[in-house]
């Protein structure tokens, strides 16, 4: 795994639509990671020129919600929905094993076997004797376990729920997380997107000083790595260490705080109250504990924060608007209160969920419900660069921003909305690196 962000000093694109703040222009540079100016004579620009013959320009897309690390070792897992039978199954398996023989966490996973086929461990020992292996049923809710497998757990049955078996699983080991962060951020960037906020709910210390240590060389996104935690002393002794929302390298930087639904109302309040106090950005679910508690707190401390509330629905718009709260919506949630979000000024970004996914079929989606073109893009852009206390230096392009940006192949504002979904991503720039190249130009 080689370092993949290698910055020319200078950059121009030409012969483009660039949509910046004011307009659309034809030629942009960039040099050192920066956007230094639009339409400078092609004669005298010097560096590095690239003919877009009429591609579309945008600021690189940003996702608000992901776990990066569940989404890339799910890519490494054996996907088993086509196989017909045992025989096909423990065919696939053996072959995985033998061309992979160092898996993540030194298991064996795959997932998706279809339901009508009925597997026991002694099918797994047959395809994979030696080394601990599982496989997923479709519904994803329960793994069968080989004999090593179920040694390791100490269990005496082979099949069981999901979440026992993710609980049981060993932790990435800090060679894994560099491992996945180098196979597979370039396929993050060949999706448009410049940003990931990744969710981490557990160990996160941990994970945090492997990403900016161990992994931050072979991140060609900048990942903003958001955590939460079982309880107000785990906070706490995090709090303890001066971290705050925003510390970090470019690529690797702290987000906000996610309060569990789960945790009990006093602790989310506790919780609420240490994050708004040391500076730190809230993130909640809709849950009216949690708010009622943010209220409280913004209204006392008299502080601005941008804390913000995910999986935003209607109703809360106006007390978000109160409180001054920005919102994250999810693929698969009801956009229809977009529209009344944009007319009252709330800032609303977007993120994947649990699997990574294009921004140009959401973007797509939200069109073909009726939002305009801009206020969809924005949401992916603008929206999530101001969520992040990042709007003065990424989400648009403008003289002086970092030089975050997608080309593409079609311009979205001039196709119908259901062809958004498909327009093919041609280049992808990262602080002025090309850390993306279809081959397309």
């Amino acid at each position: 795994m080689e370092p993949s962000r290698k910055q020319d000093s200078k950059i121009s694109l030409v012969n483009g639509r660039i949509h910046t703040q004011s307009g659309t222009e034809a030629n942009v540079t960039f040099e050192h990671g920066r956007i230094a100016s639009f339409n400078d004579d092609t004669g005298s620009m010097g560096g590095k020129v690239i003919d877009l013959h009429g591609r579309t320009v945008l600021p690189g897309f940003i996702d608000t919600g992901t776990d990066f690390l569940t989404w890339a070792e799910s890519q490494e897992r054996l996907n088993l929905s086509n196989v017909h039978s045992v025989r096909e199954m423990t065919e696939a398996l053996t072959n995985y094993s033998r061309a992979n023989p160092n898996p993540l966490r030194e298991w064996y996973i795959a997932s998706n076997l279809p339901d009508e086929i009925i597997i026991s461990h002694d099918d797994l020992d047959a395809a994979v004797p030696e080394l601990p292996c599982a496989v997923i049923d479709a519904k994803k809710s329960h793994a069968v376990l080989n004999t090593q497998a179920m040694n390791e757990f100490n269990m005496p049955q082979d099949n069981v729920e999901l979440d026992e078996f993710t609980q049981h699983l060993p932790e990435l080991s800090r060679e894994d997380i560099a491992y996945l962060a180098g196979n597979y951020s370039q396929k993050v960037n060949a999706l448009g997107i410049t940003e990931v906020w990744s969710d981490f709910y557990d160990d996160a210390e941990r994970l945090w000083d492997i990403f900016f240590r161990d992994a931050y060389d072979f991140l060609t996104f900048r990942m903003r790595c958001n955590f939460a935690f079982n309880t107000p002393e785990e906070l706490s002794t995090f709090l303890s260490s001066g971290l705050r929302t925003g510390d970090g390298l470019p690529f690797c930087k702290l987000g906000g705080i996610i309060i569990r639904d789960s945790l009990e109302q006093q602790a989310q309040k506790n919780m609420i109250t240490a994050c708004h106090l040391s500076g730190c950005q809230v993130i909640t679910d809709n849950n009216k504990s949690c708010l009622n508690a943010l209220e409280k707190m913004i209204k006392k401390s008299q502080k601005s924060s941008r804390h913000l509330v995910r999986n935003v629905t209607g109703g809360l718009l106006d007390r978000m608007s109160l409180l001054g709260l920005g919102g994250i919506t999810f693929k698969g949630d009801e956009n229809n209160f977009l529209h009344e979000a944009f007319q009252n000024g709330l800032v609303i970004s977007a993120g994947s969920g649990e699997n990574l996914s294009s921004p140009l079929k959401a973007i797509s989606s939200f069109v073909s419900n009726g939002l305009s073109v801009a206020e969809a893009l924005s949401v992916y852009t603008w929206s999530a660069s101001w969520n992040a206390y990042e709007q003065s230096r990424r989400g648009g392009l403008t003289v002086g921003n970092d030089a975050d940006i997608v080309i593409l192949e079609q311009d979205p504002f001039l196709v119908r909305p259901e062809e958004i979904a498909n327009i093919d991503v041609a280049m992808t720039f990262c602080a002025g690196c090309a850390v993306y190249d279809s081959g397309a130009i």
